[in-house]
């Protein structure tokens, strides 16, 4: 009978099995810190388009508020010279005849440019933002638009249709004229209208015309710390503007 033998099987060492585990740990080890480098760049790559994208909205962000700026410091001036007329002895109604008839309903509304904010703060994207001083700084400038500007707005749209309830009352707008440019009145039909010479208040009961005069003087108080606030918050967005720019290195 033939007998089989099993076959030397070489032990291995102590050294062979250390330098099996040793390739198979930096294998692991390599495999991990290149996905872990291939997440950071693509998160670094996330991080720049936000923050050109944010710069975008930093740019627009400051046209508009530049334009708001002009639209309501004519509307300071306008209610200024109403308040003038109307604390007056004898308030002259043509004077206030021809500040309405050319800006009667001036207010075109204010809009905050938040889109990519909301995108950081909604995904949860903020930790992208590896730059610590440039995450700060647009949650500062958010907090500027939203706990004042807007709420400061808010408050100027509430007198305004405060003073116009009053102004109803002592104002015949059936007197207004319609200057051509002006296409708010333009929309009316002429026949709402009468061509006058002589104007005159609804009322000259002199209660009703201090209470319409206090009406207009909060709304320009209003309208002045508004564009205080919209003067602050247009400068922070600049400087946020070139802080971003400089540290992403973007035109």
């Amino acid at each position: 009978m033939e007998v089989h033998h099993h076959p030397n099987v070489e032990k291995k060492g102590f050294k062979e099995y250390f330098l099996e585990f040793l390739m198979i740990f930096l294998a692991v080890t390599l495999g991990f810190f290149a996905e872990s480098l291939r997440e950071n760049m693509a998160d670094h790559i996330k991080e720049k388009e936000f923050m050109r994208s944010m710069t975008q909205d930093l740019k627009d962000d400051t046209t508009t508020i530049a334009q708001t700026i002009k639209l309501y410091t004519n509307i300071y001036k306008e209610a200024d010279t109403m308040l003038i007329c109307l604390k007056s002895e004898k308030p002259d109604p043509s004077i206030i005849n021809q500040l309405l008839s050319h800006g009667f309903w001036l207010y075109t509304g204010y809009s905050y440019n938040n889109r990519t904010i909301q995108q950081l703060k909604n995904a949860g994207n903020f930790r992208l933002i590896k730059n610590t001083a440039v995450a700060d700084s647009i949650l500062y400038y958010d907090n500027i638009i939203n706990s004042f500007v807007l709420n400061q707005y808010n408050d100027l749209k509430s007198t305004l249709l405060s003073y116009k309830d009053v102004e109803a009352r002592v104002v015949p707008y059936k007197e207004l004229s319609q200057p051509p440019n002006y296409y708010l009145l333009r929309q009316f039909d002429s026949s709402d209208f009468i061509t006058t010479n002589t104007h005159n208040f609804i009322s000259d009961n002199k209660e009703l015309l201090s209470l319409y005069y206090n009406r207009v003087f909060i709304h320009e108080a209003l309208c002045h710390t508004f564009i205080l606030s919209l003067q602050s918050a247009k400068q922070y967005a600049s400087r946020l503007l070139n802080l971003i720019q400089q540290e992403y290195h973007l035109n």
